[in-house]
Order: C-alpha cells, then structure tokens, then sequence
C-alpha cells in the first residue's frame, strides 16, 4: 500500500491512494506519521532498544505496545502521544508514556493494593475510581470528598464534605512491574484527603479535631470518628448538631 499526502491544511490532510481515489482525513500526529514517507499508508512497526516494540494493529490507531516484558494495548485516546513519540524517536518519553497507560489499565488493582498494605483494608479502591474509607466516607476520582447520611437508611446518601489540603503536596510514587509510576496532582490529593480521614488532624493547643471539619458531620458521625481518635467519645461537643428524633444526640 502506497498513500501519498497532496496537501496539507491545518485541519486535514488530502491524500492520494493507491487506486487513484482522493481522500481526506484529519491532520493530527498519527495521521501525518501513518500517511508521511515513513510508511506511506502502512501499519506503523517502530523498535527502540532493549526490545520495546510498537505494532499497530490491523484495526488503526490500535498499536500492541511491549516494555519491561509487559505488553499492553494503546487504543485511540493515545494513538497521538505515541505518534509523537515515535517522531521524536524518544525512548524515554515512550516509557513515561507507557508507564502512565499501564497505571491507568490496572489502576483499580494496584491501589486496592496500596490501600490495604498502607490502611489495613479500611480504605477500599472502587472501580469507578473512587475511594471508600470505614464505609462512611468517600472521595471521589476528582478529590471531592463526601460522607454517608445515615448507617440505618436502606438507601443511605451521599453529602458533600469540605476537606481544604493545606501546605505543598509531596510527591508520590507506586511501585508497578513496568517501575515506579508518580501520581498526579489530582491522586496526591485523594491520598491526602484519606490519610485526613484515616487519621483526622487533633489541633494541639485546643486537643480537638478540627470544628469545620466536625461540624459538617452527623452526631453519629462525629461520635464514630472521636472513638477512633480519642479512643472514647467527648461529651458536650460544641460541634453536636440538634437532630430530633434520630437517637444520635449526645
């Protein structure tokens, strides 16, 4: 198959095909490596050393991608960054690409992993990208953070909680079989706001948990996370709520 490209606008790439047909398609980097002289309408194969090999499928924009002795599938969301990489004939943007994709694939099972080496099974990885701590909290894959509305409700609700990530967030790492993958500003987040959960801030001078915090919570609530601070729960709170009829006042 021989495909040449006989105009190139900002938007798209007029190409003439092997039969003589004319054809268009969009100009992105997968296009114009796909159809440039470098293989001119051809599957894209590309090795780098160490035995990395890239092969695009039979389906476009679908490429078997190996590292490490891994292999993993890119798909079309990364046909461009690859495309790019390839141009640049980078090794090591190839790998800080891979890596990325690997985490994504197994994104689920590695930080249920880490969360019970790290917690002990209290926080529980969900498919969906989102985190459950002691079953009575959640943040969500953006780092919002929410909490249960009642324990003995049949269909219970989810509510918005406040948790303001103080201070500059310190890099982190998981370690994988393809090696060490950093987490995103976005993860670093979610891992700050657990660790807040797990483990509520108890503000010296005062001995208490931090009230805008508390407050936000049920009484019920409340008195759960005090028992796991404090190893008791503290009688005439200031941050107790008035809530006839629900047994929880204290």
């Amino acid at each position: 198959m021989t495909v040449q490209i006989l105009k190139e606008t900002p938007q798209h790439l007029v190409l003439h095909l092997e039969d003589g047909r004319v054809d268009t398609v969009i100009n992105d980097d997968y296009t114009k490596l796909k159809y440039g002289k470098s293989y001119e309408g051809n599957r894209i194969f590309y090795k780098f050393e160490d035995g990395i090999e890239v092969a695009e499928t039979f389906n476009e924009r679908i490429f078997n991608c190996t590292f490490n002795g891994e292999t993993i599938q890119f798909r079309d969301s990364q046909s461009n960054k690859l495309s790019e990489v390839i141009q640049k004939e980078s090794k090591e943007l190839y790998i800080e690409l891979y890596k990325q994709i690997y985490f994504e694939k197994h994104r689920t099972e590695l930080l249920n992993d880490l969360m019970v080496e790290s917690y002990g099974g209290r926080v529980v990885a969900q498919t969906d990208g989102s985190f459950v701590i002691d079953n009575v909290f959640m943040i969500n894959s953006h780092g919002q953070a929410y909490f249960i509305s009642s324990k003995r409700s049949k269909n219970p609700q989810w509510s918005n909680l406040c948790i303001v990530v103080e201070g500059r967030l310190q890099p982190q790492v998981i370690q994988t079989k393809v090696g060490a993958v950093e987490f995103d500003t976005t993860l670093l987040t979610i891992m700050y706001k657990i660790d807040y959960l797990i483990s509520p801030t108890v503000k010296a001078e005062t001995g208490e948990i931090n009230n805008t915090f508390m407050s936000q919570l049920p009484n019920w609530l409340q008195k759960q996370v005090e028992l796991e601070v404090f190893g008791k729960i503290k009688k005439g709170s200031k941050c107790r709520h008035v809530e006839l009829g629900d047994g929880n006042n204290a």
